[in-house]
């Protein structure tokens, strides 16, 4: 590889990096939602990749398939992922009756105890489905678990939900709306993602 090619990849990353954790090291001040000025953003990116546009910046946005950002006319915010305070974009929505995270197994006898709470993080990272649970716990672990949420009860219960992309969000989730997904409804396989 060409090391003066653009790296897509890469260059999320980076984005994820500054927006969810550190604007301010670059001059960047972001709202209560954690959006910044586009323009400022793309005089920080220039100094690293000099190449950069704010339509190859759209591209890479929409491209990468995670819907970790969000660009809103003149400003560009990373959707979740925050260990600087930021709030949820909108009102507490209503979630689907079920949702997971995924983890590493030596955790799930804390997290059955005494909750899910977001660690380094803000918030919560959640997902729709078990396999989505499943694939974010093979990126973090070779021993994967899922806890499966009663997110209707939860929210019944006063637990607020956010919805992001794909990710939804919440600041905790109490231990009793939780169980572990049993082993036969997680897909198996060697290969981490």
């Amino acid at each position: 590889m060409n090391p003066d090619e653009f790296d897509a990849e890469r260059f999320s990353r980076w984005i994820a990096y500054v927006l969810r954790h550190n604007p301010a090291r670059y001059g960047l001040q972001p709202d209560q939602h954690g959006f910044v000025a586009l323009e400022a953003f793309l005089d920080v990116a220039r100094r690293r990749y000099p190449e950069m546009s704010s339509e190859r910046l759209q591209a890479v946005v929409t491209t990468s398939g995670t819907e970790r950002f969000h660009m809103d006319g003149a400003r560009i915010r990373a959707r979740y992922g925050h260990s600087i305070p930021v709030e949820p974009i909108g009102p507490a929505i209503e979630p689907p009756p079920s949702l997971y995270h995924g983890t590493e197994s030596a955790r799930t006898a804390a997290v059955l105890s005494d909750g899910l709470q977001p660690y380094d993080r803000r918030l919560l990272h959640l997902s729709g489905t078990l396999d989505e649970g499943y694939a974010v716990a093979r990126r973090k672990t070779d021993q994967p678990a899922v806890v499966h949420i009663d997110a209707q009860a939860a929210h019944q219960a006063g637990v607020e939900f956010y919805h992001e992309g794909r990710v939804y969000l919440a600041r905790h989730v109490p231990a009793q709306f939780l169980t572990l997904a049993p082993l036969g409804a997680v897909p198996v396989s060697h290969e981490k993602s």
